[in-house]
């Protein structure tokens, strides 16, 4: 299945309004049987990346808790031994020519819905 990306950051939102289009893109993805997505929420380089950042995190750790997500992993995280890493490729193998991924870009997550 190929790999969904989504960028929450570029708009210039305020943090909530970032955090409700990842909730309604995911909802969307998810019936339309996607199984990753890459979420672009910035590092924090121009201000109010690191915010969306922390609490997309935030509402990631939550969603997961609650089993609306499989799991999530920071593309800086994105090493071989990382579980996460392996369970999004097997869905995914798109995945294998990420180049953000494989420059641990710290400004965007996997998501496995």
């Amino acid at each position: 299945m190929e790999l969904i990306t989504i960028d929450i950051k570029s708009d210039r939102q305020t943090v909530s309004e970032a955090i409700a289009q990842f909730l309604v893109e995911l909802e969307s993805y998810k019936k339309g049987g996607y199984k990753v997505m890459k979420v672009i929420h910035g590092y924090g380089s121009h201000g109010v990346g690191g915010a969306i950042k922390v609490q997309f995190l935030k509402k990631c750790e939550e969603l997961k808790r609650r089993g609306k997500i499989e799991d999530y992993t920071c593309c800086d995280r994105w090493t071989p031994n990382n579980v996460v890493r392996k369970i999004a490729i097997n869905y995914c193998p798109d995945l294998l020519a990420d180049r953000d991924l494989y420059l641990l870009n710290s400004g965007c997550t996997i998501v496995i819905l």
